[in-house]
C-alpha cells in the first residue's frame, strides 16, 4: 500500500511540473507577440510594402479599399491632403486602407496607393480605440 501511495505522489509532480513548464511558455509566447505589437511605427510602416507589413506583423485588424475620390470624413483626411486637389478628383487612384492593433489603447492605419499591382505606402494615423469620426 506504501508504493502505492508512492507512485501516485510521484505522478502527481510529474503532472505539476508540466503545467508550470506549459505556463511558462504561454507567457513567454504572450510577451513575444506584446513586443511584436509595440514595435509598430509609423516609420517602420512606411518602409515596407503591403505585404512586407503582413508579414512582419500580422494580419490587420481591417481592411478597405477605395478610390481616393471616395475617401471622406475626418478619419480619411490624412490620406486625402497627401495630394493635391488636381489628383484627388479623378477616380483613379486606388487607396487599400489596413489597420492594425499598436497596443491595447491605440490602432495605426496605414494607407497605400495601388500602382501597377503594387501597394506603396502613401500616409499613416495612429489614433486611440474607441475615437469616433
Amino acid at each position: 500500500m506504501k508504493y502505492f501511495y508512492l507512485i501516485i505522489l510521484i505522478i502527481m509532480s510529474a503532472c505539476a511540473q508540466n503545467t508550470k513548464e506549459v505556463k511558462v511558455n504561454k507567457v513567454s509566447v504572450v510577451k513575444e507577440t506584446e513586443i511584436v505589437k509595440d514595435s509598430i511605427s509609423s516609420q517602420k510602416l512606411m518602409k515596407l510594402s503591403k505585404t512586407a507589413a503582413i508579414q512582419q506583423y500580422g494580419a490587420p485588424a481591417s481592411k478597405e479599399q477605395f478610390t481616393l475620390g471616395e475617401a471622406y470624413g475626418e478619419f480619411r483626411n490624412n490620406i486625402t491632403n497627401t495630394y493635391i486637389s488636381d489628383q484627388r478628383a479623378p477616380e483613379t487612384i486606388f487607396i487599400e486602407e489596413l489597420t492594425w492593433e499598436k497596443d491595447q489603447d491605440t490602432w495605426i492605419t496605414v494607407w497605400y496607393e495601388v500602382q501597377d499591382k503594387k501597394s506603396i505606402p502613401k500616409e499613416t494615423y495612429i489614433w486611440d480605440k474607441g475615437t469616433e469620426f
